[in-house]
């Protein structure tokens, strides 16, 4: 999914901030949200079946996480950000490499501690919008514990009710959490007991035999 995010210059295109409302939108190769979400349906099945333990997808590693009750080591699904800033050639710090904007540059880790700069009001307040800036559609939703509204960046669509700031992929990620509770629950069941997660793959086989009525 990618947002264009450039508008006409005096001298060509000319780079907008994701926050902007002038000129951006959607590209024409951009996957639509449930389509996204039934992908990661359609592999998590495939994996959670065969795979668990044998391949590793940072996406369910993270999910998994979530239901466990662990912060996710993936920022995009963090309640706050800010601990994955972004440094120049030049020593130009800014405060997230999805934002190396002029207005999130933090300072030159040549002319301030890398340290103080990390720490910054600035980089604090960015931080913490991820959360405080939450529509209430978001706020209240059942699978936010896992999302958490995703990347910032990606929040440039209206809720139902027409709050500005909903994630573009809000759609898929509701479709492939759900799907996904009840497998992340016996895993993380497993896991509570120190027994593998991979035994999920034996549940849910049995769990499909059962379904279909065989024995």
């Amino acid at each position: 999914m990618e947002r264009i995010a450039y508008k006409p210059g005096p001298e060509g295109l000319v780079l907008i901030s994701p926050n902007s409302k002038e000129g951006a939108r959607l590209s024409e190769w951009s996957v639509e949200p449930r389509q996204y979400g039934k992908f990661l349906r359609a592999i998590f099945d495939e994996w959670v079946r065969n795979d668990v333990g044998k391949y590793f997808v940072q996406l369910f590693d993270v999910t998994l996480e979530s239901w466990l009750g662990l912060e996710q080591s993936l920022c995009v699904f963090r309640q706050t950000c800010g601990q994955a800033m972004a440094v120049e050639h030049n020593g130009d710090l800014y405060s997230c490499d999805h934002y190396v904007y002029p207005e999130n540059k933090l300072g030159n880790i040549m002319e301030k501690p890398l340290e103080a700069l990390a720490n910054s009001a600035q980089q604090t307040h960015f931080g913490l919008d991820k959360r405080e800036t939450l529509p209430r559609y978001c706020r209240e939703c059942e699978v936010r514990f896992a999302c958490n509204g995703e990347c910032p960046k990606h929040r440039f669509i209206p809720t139902p009710d027409g709050e500005e700031g909903l994630n573009y992929l809000c759609a898929g990620y509701k479709l492939f959490f759900k799907h996904v509770d009840r497998c992340m629950k016996f895993m993380a069941e497993e896991l509570g007991h120190q027994r593998p997660p991979a035994n999920v793959m034996q549940w849910i086989r049995l769990q499909d035999l059962q379904a279909t009525g065989k024995k």
